[in-house]
């Protein structure tokens, strides 16, 4: 039997990250999962339900300035140094070995970023609709530039986020890679600055010459029609990661932990078992 707790920890500087574990009595999970840019852990479940019942323990985390994490306003709170102390505290609080680390989108952005600041505890490295740069809506430097004013002066006039808060997904939907109303309400309750700011710092980095240096050994599972990391981005991390394996989902668009689990759970196990 699963046994689900729901946990917090600090990270390194001082922000509360929430994350549940998933496990069987006498367990540590072996998964860790890292959602997307205006998801949070519960993003996971299509994907997690199947893999907890084929025998896998998992931990799951709420990104900081989303669920039930703490939501830090600052610029400087949102860089990729402080994301990777989040997942740093999570696998430090459960005293966990190499792990292996499933990101999604933003989080599989996050994910790559974890696996070369921190190699020795990363057993396996899971990428899906996967990016070493950033989406192609902010690939422009001038819409950077651009952004940048945007960015600051929203993110200084907007509310603080009014409650800790999970998004709804029901089974059976099949999800746009942009819904206006669930992002809305998402920003809304994970404060819209704490969105604007993440997404700022996803159109900053760029990994295209270090993808060489992750050793690891890597599985890219990438949607045929991603309007946000384009296919092409996938396989030239395919050809750049020297222990990598590319899985194409066709008909995919951006969205493939809701609207395709099956697909990445079976990708997952077969990667996992070889």
């Amino acid at each position: 039997m699963v046994e689900t707790l729901r946990k917090k920890t600090l990270s390194a500087d001082g922000t509360e990250i929430y994350y549940e574990t998933y496990t069987r009595p006498g367990e540590k999970p072996r998964l860790l999962f890292v959602h997307g840019v205006g998801g949070d852990l519960d993003a996971w479940q299509f994907v997690r339900e199947p893999l907890l019942e084929a025998g896998y323990s998992a931990v799951a985390l709420d990104v900081r300035g989303s669920g039930y994490s703490g939501h830090p306003r600052s610029a400087r709170s949102y860089t990729l140094e402080r994301m990777n102390d989040d997942i740093l505290s999570v696998i430090n609080a459960e005293g966990l070995g190499p792990v292996d680390l499933v990101g999604h989108s933003g989080g599989a952005v996050v994910s790559l970023a974890f696996a070369l600041a921190h190699p020795e505890k990363v057993g396996k490295l899971i990428l899906i609709a996967p990016s070493y740069a950033p989406p192609r809506y902010g690939g422009s430097p001038l819409l950077r530039a651009l952004y940048a004013p945007f960015i600051a002066f929203f993110s200084l006039i907007s509310p603080p986020a009014p409650a800790p808060w999970h998004s709804p997904y029901p089974p059976g939907k099949h999800h746009q890679e942009v819904e206006l109303y669930g992002l809305v309400r998402t920003m809304y309750h994970n404060s819209l600055a704490s969105y604007l700011r993440i997404s700022q710092m996803l159109m900053r980095v760029n990994f295209e010459s270090q993808l060489a240096e992750v050793k690891m050994p890597t599985l890219l599972i990438a949607a045929e029609n991603d309007g946000i990391y384009p296919l092409k981005v996938a396989k030239v991390m395919g050809e750049k990661i020297p222990n990598a394996k590319l899985v194409v989902v066709a008909g995919a668009n951006h969205v493939l932990p809701l609207n395709q689990p099956a697909e990445v759970v079976e990708a997952i196990e077969a990667f996992i078992k070889s």
